[in-house]
């Protein structure tokens, strides 16, 4: 799934293509932005596959803002304004597109489906990470996956459960989960991911495995649908 923001200045305009986008099976909306600064701020911590972003935002110009951070992301960049005049700087700094409003939801329907055949192409990378930048006021405090007990997600943030502490970390589940270990971090539950490594044991009720006992004590249910890949992992049989 590709992990969007939307930057514009007019919340109508930014409810639009975030209404859009939040029908299609292929994306979700992790921010929306109306400023230069806000944007940035946004970006650099989401790291957005696709940001849909206009030319004129409140502080600043969409286009010196995908310069600025062109180095810095990774990502196609999606520019939807008004004005024509920007076109040829935006495709200088590689632009995925470039949409004039007033557009259709086809042509946004067209910009995801040429994303996504440009993704089926590429052969897949190892994007799994070993830190997670953990910000709060004045610093950034970075925390070994590893020591990461389990997960549970909130909205657009994760809480992240180690020995003796719980870390915030902006991003949602779904995106950290494309980014860990498969074998070592496993879904257990739609707002839960867990830690192998640190499963105490299972324990059932009325005769079925549905809560998962970790080392630090704290207990996590089992989704029905995930209990398959779990058990697995664990190396039991299924019930």
């Amino acid at each position: 799934m590709y992990r969007c923001i939307v930057v514009d200045d007019e919340a109508l305009a930014r409810e639009r293509i975030a209404q859009y986008i939040s029908r299609s099976p292929l994306c979700e909306v992790v921010a929306e932005a109306s400023s230069y600064q806000s944007a940035k701020q946004l970006i650099l911590e989401q790291q957005p596959d696709i940001c849909f972003l206009d030319i004129q935002i409140i502080g600043g110009s969409g286009v010196e803002l995908a310069k600025e951070l062109h180095n810095s992301v990774s990502c196609h960049w999606v520019f939807t304004t008004a004005h024509s005049g920007y076109a040829l700087t935006a495709f200088e700094l590689e632009a995925t597109d470039y949409l004039l409003k007033p557009f259709e939801d086809s042509r946004l329907a067209q910009v995801i489906a040429k994303i996504h055949r440009k993704h089926q192409s590429i052969v897949p990378v190892n994007k799994t990470r070993r830190q997670l930048p953990i910000r709060s006021v004045g610093s950034v405090k970075f925390i070994n996956t590893q020591d990461i007990i389990w997960v549970k997600g909130s909205a657009n943030y994760v809480e992240l459960y180690c020995e003796g502490k719980m870390h915030l970390h902006r991003e949602t589940l779904s995106a950290l989960e494309q980014t860990l270990d498969p074998n070592q971090f496993i879904r257990v539950h739609r707002s839960a991911i867990v830690n192998i490594d640190y499963v105490h044991s299972l324990n059932s009720e009325l005769g079925r495995f549905s809560l998962l006992q970790l080392d630090n004590g704290d207990e996590v249910k089992i989704g029905q649908s995930y209990k398959a890949q779990l058990l697995s992992a664990l190396g039991v049989d299924a019930e």
